[in-house]
């Protein structure tokens, strides 16, 4: 088994990256644009694109240095959320899907950040 070349600090990094990134170009759009009622809404989007978009970069780098047929699915599929997430963000702000704020969103949005804190975890983890 081949031994990744990121180790924990560097994979910090890229996420401290990535996180003040997303935040500095969704906390002023959110605060300006956002009511008090979608506030949880945009919060939980917002921290599932950081933990999307960082989990697709540690997987394109990791697919670029192993270069898996399973890799490139992987990265394929953090891409997939991280764009589904991305589009519910922006539909906050221009809607062109009818929005229905009520528990079944929050429900299906906190299972979908959920899902990526079992990975961001896992990434973290040092077997």
């Amino acid at each position: 088994m081949q031994k990744p070349t990121l180790s924990i600090k560097d994979k910090t990094n890229v996420l401290l990256i990535v996180a003040v990134a997303v935040l500095f170009i969704s906390v002023p759009i959110g605060f300006e644009k956002i009511d008090l009622s979608e506030r949880g809404y945009y919060a939980i989007h917002v921290v599932s694109l950081i933990f999307g978009s960082f989990l697709s970069v540690l997987g394109f780098l990791t697919y670029r240095e192993f270069k898996s047929t399973r890799l490139l699915m992987v990265f394929c599929a953090f891409v997939a959320i991280t764009i589904a997430e991305s589009t519910s963000w922006v539909n906050l702000f221009y809607p062109f899907f009818e929005n229905s704020y009520g528990i079944h969103g929050y429900v299906t949005h906190s299972l979908i950040l959920v899902m990526l804190s079992f990975f961001i975890i896992g990434v973290f983890r040092s077997d």
